[in-house]
């Protein structure tokens, strides 16, 4: 008999959990169970493995050399499941299924609402899932099969992932108002070589030549470093400095005027690319497909809505030059 017989889907189920949380009791919080119940699973695969699939540590656990090959093979195992319920669902005529998206907060924010809304109402038995991470993360989702389809700004290129469409946004400098700078209705990036600059920690964003730029002006005046986008936000709201970035994420706050977004026009950098990716060679199941489909059809109407929340704080035409790249 094979070693797939002996071992049950939910133990399983309890090691992809606590691989994705990091630690047993995570896990157990999210999954609801008791932690023990988690911790008796594992070892019971583990002594069915014969070998140890964790390495416990004080906080936490991190995987074995041969948990990372029952990691790989637990990940395959969904994605064939959920491809195997969405045949089946077709075969019934329904539209079951679940659709894993991973995607930048700005976009989470601003983009995907409303998509989901509309996404819901016409399929209410297809479940979602969103997990908001920073670019790179949504990559890595994207190949490692965890999410169907991703969604980031401006991401470096990889070979395993399929763009399946791009849209240029805005990009520029946003202060609090009464800053100085909000009296000019566009900017080049030398204008800003005098400002304090509030931006997100390299790595934590999508794009590397924006961090170059600033990064090279550092002899030359100070920076407030983050990780986290939410807190750019906040800290130019408080007063503390300017932030480079689009409007996505911040809509809401340009509209009531309590930020000002100046857009930078500059050919040293060209704006960035709204993207939505899929693994490169893989067949989404039916509800991942669809979703794709309406997720790509209404990336043109977004841009034009970014343009319009702009064209109502008196950026609207600058916003146009900033994003003048072609839609893909």
């Amino acid at each position: 008999m094979s070693a797939f017989m002996h071992v049950h889907l939910v133990a399983l189920r309890y090691f992809r959990e606590t691989v994705r949380c990091g630690s047993m009791r995570q896990a157990a919080e999210h999954l609801h169970v008791a932690a023990s119940a988690i911790n008796r699973q594992i070892l019971k695969l583990e002594d069915q493995m014969e070998c140890k699939l964790f390495e416990r540590l004080a906080e936490g656990v991190r995987l074995t050399a041969a948990g990372e090959v029952l990691y790989r093979y637990v990940l395959r195992l969904e994605r064939d499941l959920d491809r195997a319920m969405s045949e089946i669902d077709d075969l019934r005529g329904l539209r079951r299924g679940h659709v894993a998206l991973a995607c930048e907060d700005g976009i989470a924010r601003d983009f995907l609402p409303t998509i989901l809304a509309a996404f819901h109402a016409d399929f209410p038995m297809v479940t979602f899932s969103v997990d908001v991470m920073a670019a790179l993360g949504v990559m890595a989702s994207v190949v490692d099969g965890t999410a169907d389809i991703g969604i980031a700004m401006a991401p470096p290129r990889r070979t395993d992932i399929a763009v399946e469409r791009e849209a240029a946004m805005p990009i520029g400098a946003i202060a609090a108002p009464g800053h100085p700078i909000t009296a000019r209705t566009s900017l080049k990036m030398s204008d800003l070589v005098q400002e304090q600059m509030v931006q997100m920690r390299e790595g934590s964003g999508g794009g590397t030549l924006l961090y170059s730029l600033i990064n090279g002006w550092t002899s030359r005046h100070s920076f407030i470093e983050t990780n986290a986008s939410d807190a750019v936000t906040n800290l130019v709201k408080a007063g503390l400095g300017v932030g480079v970035r689009t409007p996505i994420g911040i809509m809401r706050e340009i509209r009531a005027r309590e930020l000002v977004f100046i857009p930078i026009n500059d050919p040293v950098i060209e704006p960035p690319l709204l993207t939505v990716y899929a693994k490169l060679g893989r067949t989404l199941p039916t509800a991942g497909a669809i979703m794709l489909e309406e997720i790509k059809k209404a990336m043109q109407s977004f841009a034009a809505e970014v343009v319009e929340v702009l064209a109502g704080s008196g950026r609207g035409e600058a916003a146009i030059v900033a994003a003048s790249a072609t839609d893909r």
